[in-house]
């Protein structure tokens, strides 16, 4: 059933034609509103009270979800039932993050790769070449959890463009450089193009490939062919779509940069979200009722896009890494049965680490005719840095920073004398908040975000787990590559490419 269809849908078109939208600055000082519109799950804390909701709304909105028939969709996909009907496939991430993988011969072969690399130290710079999955999620996390760091150096390579590749490999010596060729299919052009690069590189420098390059893949037949030694191809399965995949062999990167140990926490942090998102009732599911309220904004006040504001310079490739997640996921014009979408789905996500973004956009988001919500993410500690020493206050004074802008865009300001001045208000965020960055803390926000999805894609009755849309421009790729289909071009592509 899609959302236009779901019963409640209509009932909250009529609340909302009849009572009109929410005054957010009255709701917001209500004294029982964080009791209704705060979540906590260990030390993650979600707080919904500048959102524009008042409690009947919620309610509504919880009945819009089980009217959905969300649990059974949620039971349906932890017991690996082949939900991506479009693909005949199961979706398999969840498995990974479990710890009962911990037992499995590729979690093993994995770490064990991994321990002897770090053990050695002969090799001191890893480069991942990937795009995508492959490449914005571990690129993500490894930032993210840099304070971690094993001190082995993690690059990543995604563009076409050579000059990516070829900045990095002047800084790189290749007796101590190991690549990793990290492609599901491991027929990705800007991939393989690029490990091409790195190849060359290789032999010019007299250096073995085979002892130098690593795949990670669900294509091991390929990657063989393309002269990858077996014992250095990390398998994963066909099920793991490329966005959810950074828990897979992907990870890789990961593991090295943060080590066994703590790359467990990783897993182990979103396995706790996981088991709550199987079992907690819909009233008090966390990525269920945040998916309701990404849904509220999108489908009932037309919020086009969904900005994501992390407050914290090593989360700043987290917008991107979201971005892909939702857009490639929900990013759908028919249900899962090929009909037709009545209502929008996936909103245009975009962000910006804080306190930058403060000084480009927020303008926009003061005093812009579209109210646009947001997700500002804040970690109420900062880990110990290693050279400073009087760096709290400037950790307190980004706290105060995220927490302003949050109640500065909810409350607004009026200036009756100079309407530059005026800030309406009414500007809906959530504020997103845990203890210290680490690896269990940064695992539970990432697995938050995946299952906000999917429970959006519920709700919507699409297929968050398929994306044929990123094969059309593959495929015209190949067609013009192969110099035998431009009549199929327009005159200006011909004349371009001549």
């Amino acid at each position: 059933m899609q959302l236009a269809h779901n019963p409640i849908t209509k009932i909250l078109f009529e609340k909302l034609k009849s009572n009109g939208i929410p005054n957010l600055q009255n709701l917001m000082f209500k004294k029982d509103r964080i009791k209704h519109f705060e979540f906590k799950l260990g030390d993650l804390t979600i707080d919904l009270t500048r959102q524009l909701l008042d409690e009947e709304i919620k309610d509504d909105l919880v009945k819009l979800a089980k009217a959905s028939n969300i649990k059974q969709k949620i039971m349906d996909m932890f017991s690996r039932k082949k939900i991506n009907t479009s693909e005949n496939r199961s979706v398999d991430h969840f498995s990974l993050r479990n710890p009962n993988r911990f037992q499995t011969k590729e979690w093993i072969k994995l770490k064990n790769f991994a321990n002897k690399i770090l053990d050695k130290k002969e090799i001191n710079h890893i480069v991942n070449i990937g795009i995508g999955g492959s490449d914005l999620g571990p690129f993500m996390v490894t930032e993210a959890l840099k304070s971690y760091s094993t001190g082995i150096k993690i690059s990543y390579v995604s563009n076409l463009d050579p000059s990516q590749i070829s900045d990095l490999l002047e800084n790189c010596d290749p007796k101590k450089t190991i690549f990793i060729i990290s492609s599901k299919s491991f027929a990705t052009t800007e991939t393989m193009k690029n490990a091409q690069l790195a190849k060359q590189w290789l032999l010019k420098s007299g250096r073995s490939f085979e002892n130098s390059m690593i795949a990670v893949t669900a294509s091991v037949s390929k990657a063989m062919e393309w002269g990858i030694n077996e014992k250095n191809i990390f398998a994963f399965s066909e099920n793991i779509g490329g966005r959810y995949s950074l828990w897979s062999s992907v990870g890789l990167p990961i593991l090295l940069s943060i080590g066994e140990s703590n790359f467990k926490d990783f897993l182990n942090g979103a396995h706790e979200m996981d088991k709550h998102f199987m079992t907690a009732d819909i009233n008090h599911n966390i990525p269920v009722i945040l998916a309701l309220v990404r849904i509220w904004n999108r489908n009932f006040l037309n919020s086009y896009s969904h900005c994501i504001v992390p407050y914290s310079h090593r989360l700043a490739k987290l917008p991107s890494w979201a971005q892909q997640l939702e857009m490639e996921s929900n990013g759908k014009s028919v249900d899962i049965k090929g009909n037709k979408i009545l209502m929008p789905t996936s909103p245009l996500v975009w962000g910006e680490v804080g306190t930058n973004a403060q000084h480009s956009f927020f303008q926009f988001l003061h005093q812009g005719i579209e109210k646009i919500p947001l997700d500002i993410l804040i970690s109420r500690k900062i880990i110990n840095t290693k050279v400073l020493d009087d760096y709290e206050s400037n950790y307190n004074n980004l706290v105060i920073n995220a927490i302003a802008q949050a109640e500065a865009l909810a409350i607004g300001s009026s200036d009756n004398i100079d309407t530059n001045k005026n800030f309406s208000g009414g500007r809906p965020s959530t504020i997103i908040s845990w203890e210290k960055s680490n690896p269990y803390s940064i695992g539970m926000i990432l697995a938050l975000y995946e299952n906000i999805t999917i429970s959006c894609g519920f709700i919507w009755n699409i297929n968050s787990f398929d994306q044929y849309g990123v094969q059309l421009g593959k495929e015209l790729i190949s067609k013009i590559e192969s110099n035998n289909k431009h009549k199929e071009l327009s005159p200006s592509a011909i004349k371009f490419l001549s």
